[in-house]
């Protein structure tokens, strides 16, 4: 299901597709994207939340935005979502911000690998690779097309490292990363500039606005670190990154030069130990 928001594009710009929107990072970007002059499509579960970021986005930046549900967890919801995507015109931009709020990383508890129940772990399997594989293979034949294209996913440390008890999350995460180097490799040669941005610590909301610090599911907004714990907004005595100061990063890495391409990004606040 689609909703439109906002006065018609008269740029000639593509698509900003950005998957996992909640009131942090995907939010921050959407709007960044949208600043820029992008018609922007935001995507997550719950429509009904969504549709009102679409809103506020729609009014600040004078932009056409799109709210589109999607269950990343579902292949079916994925393929349906796209159709929408698609139908939208040249997607020039994929933002991959989704992840699976399983109950171990959430609760800031690790669970015994014994304990796992095998479908928790596919879903987080799902969520964390499958429809991101799924959403870059919707996207790349256009890309291919028009010899240009971004697509940006997200990671965190728990794509580097393998930490006791985190094995759905990390699992999830690892293939990820390959997922992104794999894409890069391949496709560079078309122009299309795929990257992986590792988001090293606790994501807070934009100091400039008043969000609530708990949001819409499906949006990648936590800390992972064996030694930190994790949460979000100022938790754990970490310094909160702010995500319009990330967004600028996942539009630099847009506009980035192509003889010069990162593939892969770590970002870290200040005061995080090492």
């Amino acid at each position: 299901m689609m909703r439109n928001v906002g006065s018609s594009s008269s740029g000639s710009k593509g698509i900003a597709a950005v998957v996992g929107v909640g009131p942090k990072l995907g939010r921050s970007v959407a709007r960044k994207f949208a600043h820029e002059g992008y018609t922007v499509a935001i995507l997550a579960r719950d429509l009904g939340r969504l549709s009102r970021v679409a809103e506020e986005i729609a009014r600040e930046e004078k932009a056409q935005v799109f709210a589109i549900r999607i269950d990343c967890a579902d292949p079916r919801s994925v393929r349906e979502a796209f159709e929408g995507v698609l139908s939208l015109g040249f997607v020039e931009v994929l933002v991959y911000n989704a992840y699976h709020s399983s109950s171990s990383y959430t609760s800031h508890h690790p669970t015994s690998f014994t304990h796992i129940p095998f479908q928790s772990f596919h879903t987080s399997l799902s969520v964390s690779v499958f429809a991101a594989f799924l959403c870059a293979q919707q996207v790349i034949p256009g890309m291919m097309e028009k010899g240009k294209g971004t697509i940006l996913f997200t990671g965190c440390s728990a794509s580097l490292n393998g930490v006791a008890g985190f094995s759905e999350l990390c699992c999830g995460k690892f293939a990820l990363r390959a997922l992104s180097q794999c894409l890069a490799r391949e496709y560079q040669a078309f122009g299309i500039h795929v990257a992986h941005v590792i988001i090293d610590g606790v994501v807070g909301p934009p100091r400039e606005t008043n969000i609530p610090q708990r949001g819409m599911v499906a949006e990648q907004s936590y800390n992972f670190r064996s030694e930190d714990g994790e949460g979000e907004g100022e938790s754990s005595g970490v310094m909160g990154m702010d995500p319009d100061v990330l967004a600028q990063t996942y539009w630099s890495l847009h506009v980035q030069d192509r003889r010069a391409w990162t593939q892969e990004l770590d970002i870290r606040p200040s005061n995080t130990r090492f």
